[in-house]
């Protein structure tokens, strides 16, 4: 009896991986939503919808994209957070929802960035770009940091909202480089802009992908990229973190694919093997990469390293500048 029961046992181990490989191979069964949580026509939802298109031919089912927008990009991540974890209803999402919104809204987040999403992969990262007026004396990032150090108190840096990636990117700046500088928040990226160009702030953050054309048009004038290295598409402006005391700065804004926590890892993986497919496609670099985004596609691990790493370092720079904000 006892050896019939361990013969028993054993199948069911062996089982165990085949029915994971029948569960990953069927899959998907039904149509398959990826949610962004923010409006039509942004980064996420570009992203989302090229994804989906190259999914449906990979999978022969229907891939859809849906806008959750609302509460700062909370809505739609909560929405998935709360999904059935059968790989059918996924996120494309920003670090903002998944590492800065839960450190600057507290309580107010209902998610737990951690807990309740099982990390697909990092689709891409973009960097901002510190900008000042073509008007300003400072030419280079040493010029600017100078200015800032003579004039203490009177520069003002403007950003695309209060405790936006931009934001905070400029906190870590004061904090590293040691500046006194006023924040002055915006209700948006073009407004931020139009006070930049015409000479109303000193500086910002802003997102390659936005501020390229007043580069080129030279109304703004680039003086350092956030990343760690150069971004391919501004050659010739350096990073921050090559400038004197400032190594390892780096600020980018990412978008990355999540599932809700629970998800059969086989299931998991296959998604991350269709999100790779996409972002290997000649057609997608050439369509991505002169925009200044970075395509990456890692592993499931990877990105959730990168999430909790992320988690640490911007709590300690929310905290450090007592930045506090409601939904």
């Amino acid at each position: 009896m006892f050896r019939r029961l361990r013969l028993f046992a054993g199948l069911l181990v062996l089982a165990a991986p085949s029915a994971a490989f029948a569960q990953a191979t069927s899959y998907p069964t039904e149509t398959v939503r990826i949610i962004t949580p923010f409006e039509p026509g942004g980064g996420t939802d570009i992203m989302s919808r090229a994804l989906a298109q190259k999914l449906e031919g990979l999978w022969s089912k229907s891939v859809i994209v849906e806008n959750k927008a609302g509460a700062n990009g909370n809505l739609g991540t909560d929405v998935v957070a709360k999904s059935k974890p059968d790989g059918h209803t996924l996120l494309m999402t920003t670090n903002a929802t998944i590492v800065i919104n839960p450190q600057l809204f507290g309580d107010q987040v209902k998610y737990d960035p951690v807990k309740d999403f099982a990390p697909v992969t990092l689709m891409s990262t973009l960097p901002f770009v510190f900008v000042v007026p073509a008007s300003s004396p400072a030419k280079t990032m040493e010029e600017f940091i100078e200015l800032a150090k003579k004039n203490p108190g009177t520069l003002d840096c403007g950003s695309s909202g209060m405790g936006g990636g931009a934001h905070l990117a400029l906190e870590m700046l004061k904090s590293r480089a040691g500046l006194d500088i006023a924040h002055i928040p915006y209700k948006g990226t073009g407004s931020s802009i139009t006070a930049l160009i015409g000479g109303h702030i000193d500086c910002m953050f802003v997102s390659i992908l936005t501020v390229t054309p007043y580069i080129k048009q030279e109304q703004a004038r680039a003086l350092a990229v956030s990343s760690l290295k150069r971004n391919p598409s501004l050659p010739d402006t350096p990073a921050v973190a090559e400038l004197p005391g400032l190594d390892g700065f780096e600020s980018d804004l990412w978008y990355g694919l999540l599932a809700p926590a629970g998800t059969d890892p086989a299931i998991v993986e296959k998604i991350n093997a269709g999100a790779k497919a996409m972002l290997d496609d000649p057609d997608i670099r050439g369509r991505f990469e002169p925009t200044g985004a970075l395509l990456i596609g890692n592993s499931p691990e990877e990105f959730s390293k990168l999430i909790e790493s992320d988690i640490k370092k911007w709590t300690e720079v929310i905290e450090r500048a007592n930045i506090k904000a409601q939904l």
